[in-house]
């Protein structure tokens, strides 16, 4: 059985729609500046922000997710039938954090009060009517990622016939302060792989895409052939700088999906921006590479929205490469000879189907990469 994405939507800094995501992503993107309070002073760094306020109650929560999950089932024209045997799969960083600070803040409490992480997916599939299991993924950067390797997984073993995945991350003070604390956070644009790189720009976004089984006769079809899973347990916060975990994930998701490397038309890098991040994954693609296909990273556009990054910039990639072409790189300027990997600074034309490689290596070692063949009519 050939799985592959049917249908997506997103919203981001590029935008809430296609359209607006094409035409955003053309361009040189916003530098746009956050001030926020850290211990008894307030720290100023880049952000990439989608709602102009903060979401301060569990209700304003399930209806942001729900109105996103709604555009897909009315885009995807998902019958009622069809969602009592679709699977809702959730991944997400935070979760419900954001509202949880707001009632902390309320509270006399000492702590954040837990909302409870199952009730997120509970409630969005009982207001939309989703019918399958639900199931949610809280693994650092990897979570939609991860969740959309299930959703793949899951439909090849029949377990469910179809899947909603939603990937997501809202703007809070906990995960800003956090790695603000750790030094990750840039007060510069994203420079992913480049000499001047000082770090991660962070950002909101939610993406909701169907997975379904794909035929012959879809048009342009965006199929998950496979990937892999891993966690590099050398370090308690990042991978090996050396790389070898990363390209045996890489090797692994290969291997899982039918594909030889040299079959890769280009590759989706994680590309955080970070020193240590940015070094680890140029070791890892040069230990499995002699010649490494070009490299696109789209944190510049959107920033790192942690664990909705695999939903949210797939779903970017689904709407480029339907459109015929692969977005260029902002923000590189100086090559790392540490690295020696400079990303694609040009549009590229595409013209026939190729494989691309989505990766995904975050927080905590964890590591997820997606095998992507596209194709079709342009």
């Amino acid at each position: 059985m050939r799985v592959g994405i049917k249908e997506a939507v997103a919203v981001c800094s590029l935008g809430d729609n296609r359209k607006s995501i094409i035409q955003n992503i053309k361009k040189e993107p916003d530098i746009t500046p956050i001030v926020f309070p850290f211990g008894r002073e307030t720290r100023k760094r880049n952000y990439k922000r989608i709602l102009q306020n903060k979401i301060d109650n569990p209700e304003d929560f399930d209806a942001i997710l729900q109105k996103i999950t709604k555009q897909l089932i009315k885009k995807a024209k998902l019958t009622q039938d069809m969602l009592d045997e679709c699977a809702l799969i959730i991944g997400s960083t935070s979760m419900n954090i954001p509202c949880s600070e707001e009632i902390y803040k309320k509270s006399n409490e000492n702590m954040l009060p837990f909302i409870g992480y199952g009730k997120i997916g509970e409630t969005l599939a009982k207001n939309l009517n989703i019918g399958g299991e639900v199931t949610l993924f809280l693994t650092a950067c990897t979570s939609s990622a991860s969740a959309l390797l299930y959703a793949q997984r899951g439909l090849q073993s029949k377990r469910f016939k179809r899947a909603i995945v939603v990937g997501f991350e809202f703007y809070n003070l906990l995960t800003m302060s956090g790695f603000e604390t750790l030094g990750l956070l840039s007060d510069d644009i994203c420079r992913p792989f480049d000499k001047e790189r000082k770090g991660i720009v962070l950002g909101e976004g939610c993406a909701a895409m169907l997975i379904e089984e794909i035929g012959a006769n879809d048009g342009f079809f965006f199929e998950i052939c496979g990937g892999d899973n891993t966690c590099d347990i050398s370090s308690p916060t990042s991978h090996q700088i050396e790389g070898t975990l990363i390209a045996k994930t890489i090797e692994n998701a290969l291997k899982d999906a039918s594909i030889y490397k040299d079959e890769i038309t280009f590759i989706k890098a994680h590309a955080t921006g970070s020193y240590n991040n940015d070094l680890a994954e140029g070791n890892g693609l040069k230990l499995l590479f002699n010649n490494i296909p070009p490299i696109l990273a789209l944190k510049p556009y959107v920033g790192h929205t942690l664990g909705g990054c695999g939903t949210l910039e797939l779903a970017i990639l689904y709407f480029t490469l339907q459109e015929g072409f692969i977005p260029k790189t902002f923000g590189f300027k100086t090559k790392d000879e540490e690295i020696d990997i400079t990303p694609n600074l040009e549009e590229i034309k595409i013209q026939s189907q190729g494989v691309c490689l989505v990766n995904h290596f975050g927080f905590g070692g964890n590591g997820t990469v997606l095998v992507i063949r596209y194709g079709g009519i342009w």
